[in-house]
């Protein structure tokens, strides 16, 4: 029987998985100094398709592969169905709209999200808060004739000239100032006027209570310089300064400040004002009393109730807008360094109430007694004829106004009061006061309780209407909706352009080094 040997045909594989070798003797059968001389295997690649990660060469398709793989294996919604090599082409360009179109709505939302929080957008929350006890207020008080009439000098006419100078004085000729009779009038004023010329502590209490206990009007009642004379205030910065804030647990009319006060009208001194009393401004400690704009009047004869509540504000330090384009500024910050020159606590009253002074100082060359400062006194002309007009001028003046740079305390306290009043005495008591000697008490005496209604305190507080986890919220949330993506999925994109970065990099490397 004949044999027939058949050489089986071997087709040669392809150039990228073939591997040869020079000599093939099996590893098992030799040994171990003839496995050292066995020559290593020759890999034998496509050199134009093959990366060489020492940077020699670089593959033109991995970036491709890159992309695909990134394209099939991504945890973005319809992205492996955007595939030029599949069957239905219209179906890919379907979903690549659809991708692109997403897209293009996430980009705009993330931009307009993005753009609203840097513009720092806050809300404004208010609530009722109710304390175990609250810090009472400041309490000035100003009569309505700064000046006593027994006090002033001997100044030939005087009299008649402040009622030329009052709100009726237009009744009346003025002066002819120009004698020399009236030279006194051309004299600056000393610097002890306000002093010698104000109401001392005894000319307008009579009797002081606070939480049902007597206090001492005169320790208790300190005295300061406002921009119409004299005034005196209870519970100041300067005493809390000393003796600490006093604090209040009760409500109601019996626990609160109780005023008896004296109206000496005998003493008044015609000025702007033709109401008897006393005005009442009820302020934070750290702010100053504006007795001309803020506040509200008592009358001899009568017995007034004053209830307060108290209102904190608190808003956001720059860069959160307080009101429209302003800024509050942060007194409480550590690097707070206060601007103003003659307060020493900085709010916007102190601040416009230096701005006015210094404008009106610069126009007449001369500042009001009752001004702080170093700069010479007015006489009573330039009082008259210059300091008044252009303070007038100033509070009617919005542009003047404005040039007060004076933002907001960023943290300030403000307290409102309700009134109610009744007649003062009652018939049977005044008939008691009138045998013990007390005459004419329904145009001398007023009766003033200050207390608080309720414990509760209204806060105002100003907080960022997005912070940093709302955005990124908002942005997850979008990217979900828009692409079925999440931050792991934007992890992903970013690997993939790394990546790619990394072979565009070395094959520009490759053909640095290869150029000659």
């Amino acid at each position: 029987m004949k044999t027939i040997l058949v050489k089986p045909s071997i087709k040669p594989l392809n150039r990228k998985q073939t591997i040869k070798k020079k000599t093939e003797p099996s590893v098992f059968n030799v040994t171990e100094s003839e496995k050292n001389k066995l020559p290593d295997p020759e890999v034998v690649c496509d050199a134009e398709n093959d990366v060489d990660w020492k940077g020699k060469q670089v593959d033109n398709d991995n970036i491709q592969v890159l992309w695909s793989d990134f394209r099939d294996n991504t945890t973005m919604h319809g992205l492996k169905n955007a595939n030029l090599k599949q069957r239905h082409r219209l179906r890919c360009c379907i979903w690549a709209a659809a991708l692109i179109s997403m897209g293009c709505f996430l980009i705009y939302i993330t931009y307009e999200q993005v753009s609203n929080y840097f513009k720092y957008p806050t809300i404004i929350n208010t609530h009722v808060q109710t304390e175990t006890s609250v810090k009472f207020p400041a309490v000035t008080l100003c009569s309505a004739s700064p000046l006593k009439k027994e006090s002033l000098p001997d100044i030939l006419d005087l009299e008649y000239f402040f009622l030329s100078q009052s709100v009726i004085g237009w009744m009346y000729p003025p002066l002819n100032l120009s004698k020399s009779e009236y030279s006194r009038y051309h004299l600056p004023l000393n610097a002890s006027w306000v002093k010698d010329t104000a109401n001392q502590n005894e000319d307008l209490f009579l009797f002081c209570k606070f939480d049902g206990k007597d206090r001492d009007c005169e320790s208790s009642m300190k005295p300061i310089v406002t921009q119409v004379g004299v005034c005196y205030t209870f519970n100041s910065r300067k005493y809390v300064s000393k003796k600490g804030h006093i604090m209040t647990s009760r409500t109601g009319s019996t626990s609160g400040l109780l005023l008896y006060l004296i109206v000496n009208q005998s003493n008044y001194v015609f000025n702007d004002v033709m109401a008897a009393g006393v005005k009442v401004i009820i302020h934070d400690q750290n702010d100053e009393p504006d007795v001309i704009d803020k506040g509200f009047f008592v009358s001899p004869g009568f017995s007034t109730f004053a209830s307060i509540y108290k209102t904190e504000y608190r808003y956001l330090p720059s860069p959160f807008k307080m009101n429209g384009d302003q800024f509050c500024v942060d007194t409480k910050s550590l690097d707070y360094k206060n601007p103003l020159h003659y307060y020493d606590v900085y709010s916007k009253t102190a601040c416009r109430m230096e701005c006015k002074q210094n404008h009106v100082i610069r126009l007449c060359g001369c500042r009001s007694p009752n001004d702080k400062g170093n700069e010479t006194i007015c006489s009573l002309v330039k009082l008259t004829e210059c300091y008044k007009v252009e303070s007038e001028r100033f509070d009617q003046n919005g542009t003047a106004q404005g040039q007060c740079l004076c933002p907001t305390e960023c943290e300030y306290d403000e307290y409102q009061a309700q009134l109610s009043t009744g007649s003062f005495p009652a018939k049977n008591y005044q008939a008691v006061l009138n045998q013990m000697g007390i005459k004419n008490i329904r145009e001398t005496y007023l009766e003033l309780a200050i207390y608080f209604e309720s414990l509760g305190v209204l806060k105002v507080e100003q907080k960022p209407e997005y912070s940093f986890e709302d955005i990124i919220g908002l942005l997850g949330g979008q990217m979900g909706l828009f692409l079925g993506a999440s931050l792991l999925t934007l992890t992903e994109l970013i690997e993939v352009i790394l990546l790619s970065s990394l072979v565009v990099g070395k094959k520009m490397y490759h053909r640095i080094v290869k150029r000659p």
